[in-house]
Parts: structure tokens; sequence; C-alpha cells
């Protein structure tokens, strides 16, 4: 009799996320918010996801904003709020630490422990999770602030965004800025490439070069087009107009 196979049974993991490392790598950087939605999906095409304990000092106005979110993907958010005048980061250090140890020893049945940081504190846990509990440890950092000493302690590390991530974060960006402009029908002389990098750089703190580069691909995979409008005194002006039908259907825009 025939039978068809199994499938494949995911490795279970558990996730330790320092969002702090995330967020103000993220912004600084590249100008975006962290997908924790996005991450966990990834996730669970290779892993049985368990649980996903996010930590962080959410008296940042910037990561408080971000709590909807993260709790509409995870109750296990840890604030690591200090009082204390020394720096606070050590703190959440300390917290996310503690949680990963205590994981470490009482979960023989995880096959991965995965965290998301940049600090070198944590190489030291890392290879006990290794080489005492005899399981696979992952990272997670930002590209540009992951340390070097706990890339090499790792099972696997990966940085993110990548480039194909960060431009795709890009393109999301000027789709929703074409979107803006057609909403509040702003069209026309402000949708010409150096109004709309001017816009985008100034709005989200991100190097002119890198979002000309971004359109530039956008045109050549035909996001965008080149058109042609009106400037004040009736003259011609070429502006860049959206296809949104294309971006809709890469998921770089919603309607």
């Amino acid at each position: 009799m025939f039978r068809f196979p199994k499938k494949q049974k995911h490795p279970k993991c558990i996730a330790f996320v320092d969002f702090e490392h995330w967020y103000i790598g993220l912004e600084r950087q590249y100008g975006v918010k962290p997908d924790l939605k996005g991450w966990k999906e990834e996730l669970m095409t290779k892993y049985e996801v368990d649980e996903i304990a996010v930590f962080g000092d959410f008296s940042n106005i910037g990561l408080r904003g971000e709590l909807d979110k993260i709790r509409d993907i995870t109750q296990m958010v840890f604030d690591t709020k200090n009082s204390s005048e020394h720096y606070k980061k050590d703190f959440t250090d300390f917290i996310m630490l503690d949680y990963i140890y205590q994981k470490a020893m009482t979960r023989k049945d995880i096959d991965t422990f995965i965290i998301f940081t940049g600090d070198g504190h944590f190489s030291s846990v890392v290879r006990f999770i290794i080489n005492q509990c005899h399981k696979k440890v992952g990272i997670y950092g930002i590209t540009g602030a992951l340390s070097f000493q706990l890339k090499q302690s790792a099972s696997w590390y990966h940085e993110i965004p990548s480039d194909s991530e960060i431009y795709r974060t890009y393109y999301k960006i000027i789709a929703q800025t074409f979107d803006y402009l057609t909403v509040h029908r702003e069209f026309g002389i402000n949708a010409t490439p150096e109004k709309i990098v001017e816009r985008i750089s100034r709005k989200h703190s991100i190097e002119k070069v890198e979002i000309a580069k971004a359109l530039c691909q956008m045109l050549d995979e035909g996001y965008i087009y080149k058109a042609v409008a009106k400037d004040e005194k009736h003259g011609k002006v070429s502006i860049l107009k959206p296809n949104w039908e294309l971006l809709s259907r890469d998921k770089l825009w919603k309607a």
C-alpha cells in the first residue's frame, strides 16, 4: 500500500529579542522600524516557534509606540525600565541574560535558541548553551551593529536588513509617499525625482543617495514610471508615477 511520506517536523525554538538593539539600530542607520510580524513568519518557515520573549526599556517613547505591534505577536514582553542613574541598557542585558539561562536549564525539549541582539556580552551564554546544553544557537543582529565575538560564538548568525531587505523597505516608503501625494492631491511637481528624494530623506533620515538608488531600481523593475506634468509656469516637468497594480501584487503597497 502506498503511504504518503510523513511531513518533516520543524525543530522547536525559543526566541529572545533585545528590542532596543533592533529598534534603535534600524532607526539610526536606516530610518525604518522593526517588522516583528514578518520576522516571526520567517522563523515559522524553519522552526516550530514555542515562545518569543521581547525585552526593552519601554519608557523610551519610540519603543513604547511599538508595544501594540509587539503584543499582537507575543504576550511575553519584559519592560526593563530602570530608575537607577546607571546606564539602562546594561539592565536590559542583565534581565535578558538571566531569562535565557533559566530557559536553557529548564527547557530540554528546545532544539534551537535564537537570540536577537548585537551585544558581545551574550557570547558567554551562547557558548554555555552550545557546549553545556548541546543545543544550537542562532543570532540575529542589525547590520553594522553585531559583535564579531558574538558571531564567532554562535551556531549561525544572520544580519538584518540585507541589501535586498533594505531596498525593499525603501520601496515601501516610496510607495507610501506616492500614496500620500495622491490622497492629499499634491501630485504634479511634488513628484519630481528630486522632490521625492528630498521629502523621504528629510522625513525618515535616510541618505539621499540611497533613496535615489532605490528610485532608479524601481524604475528598472517597473514599479514606477516617468510621466510629464506642468509646473507653475505651465511648462513641462518630468515626474514619477507609481504602478499601483505591480506594487500591490508584490506586497509593497496595500490599497
